[in-house]
């Protein structure tokens, strides 16, 4: 399988100091899940296209018929520094079609394209891939959600600011009933059980049903109101209806972090803190919610949603 990671963001300086670039922190996690999930050791391969920077995979570099390959392996086509060679393997990876598209976080919203020009293109890439490329899988997590939410189902659902501000530390999402059922296996592993994934939040924008009018209590939306069949919404927490959504086979996408731990969410805040002048009782506020003082491995459940990744993308949804 052969994957290309979309990087629509650099992580805050401390972050990256330790970490390096969300597509290698995206690897890196999704290797360990292969690991898991295979009961074996994996090499993920990974390549990372700037989308800030103009830089997409060419369309001819795109899957146009069924994979004939039954390997797990996770591998990509690319260019970049993340990738290598599978030792293992008489085959190059790096000239394999790509079969999934992951895109990650970023700062910037899906609606200002005027200040990011480079949203625009990656919103018609998006619906072309998803038009005309069936064998190619898309996932985004937070920004990747909302763009992916925003360049297929407009106006279904649409993105804007949350009317009650930033979603920040570990939030429960209540999953619905379809897309636990379609990922049952991990699911069993949650921490607090098969209906309740535990993910690292720090977001300002959310995706909206257009039938959806907020309201704190509000049920409309949660399940799949609101989104033409047969696309799902993946849950709810208290302060956001739409937590992610799928359509069987094609499209997954979360509005947590699963690439997030405690120190990176932390990091992330105080950064975001500074930018937006949150003042210092806030950012101190905003640290307590997320908790801890270190990466806190187990506070959540990241590596139960780095598998439901691993497992959309292997085509075993």
């Amino acid at each position: 399988m052969h994957i290309a990671i979309l990087d629509a963001d650099i992580p805050v300086p401390a972050v990256y100091a330790r970490r390096g670039l969300y597509s290698s922190q995206f690897k890196k996690l999704l290797q360990e899940a292969a690991a898991r999930v295979h009961k074996s050791p994996s090499q993920i391969h990974t390549t990372a296209y700037d989308v800030v920077g103009g830089c997409l995979p060419s369309l001819d570099s795109l899957r146009k018929q069924p994979n004939p390959s039954s390997s797990t392996t996770v591998a990509t086509n690319g260019t970049t520094t993340n990738g290598a060679s599978d030792n293992n393997s008489n085959t190059n990876p790096l000239t394999q079609p790509i079969d999934g598209i992951l895109i990650t976080g970023s700062s910037s919203g899906v609606y200002a394209t005027t200040t990011h020009p480079w949203i625009t293109p990656l919103q018609h890439f998006i619906q072309t891939v998803f038009t005309c490329y069936p064998h190619v899988r898309l996932f985004g997590a937070c920004f990747g959600h909302q763009i992916i939410a925003q360049a297929l189902l407009y106006p279904s659902v649409h993105v804007e600011a949350c009317p009650t501000g930033f979603e920040i530390g570990p939030v429960d999402i209540t999953l619905s009933e379809p897309f636990a059922r379609a990922f049952a296996g991990p699911c069993r592993a949650l921490r607090a059980g098969p209906e309740c994934m535990r993910l690292q939040m720090v977001h300002g924008d959310w995706v909206v049903p257009a039938s959806h009018k907020y309201h704190k209590d509000e049920e409309e939306g949660r399940g799949c109101g609101g989104l033409p069949a047969p696309w799902v919404n993946v849950g709810s927490s208290a302060a956001c209806s739409v937590q992610g959504l799928y359509y069987p086979g094609r499209v997954l996408t979360f509005q947590g972090h699963f690439e997030f731990d405690g120190f990176v969410n932390r990091e992330t805040c105080r950064e975001f803190g500074r930018r937006l002048e949150w003042g210092e009782e806030r950012v101190k506020r905003v640290l307590e919610e997320i908790g801890g003082s270190g990466d806190e491995a187990g506070v959540d459940d990241s590596e139960v949603a780095a598998e439901v990744v691993l497992r959309f993308f292997e085509g075993r949804d």
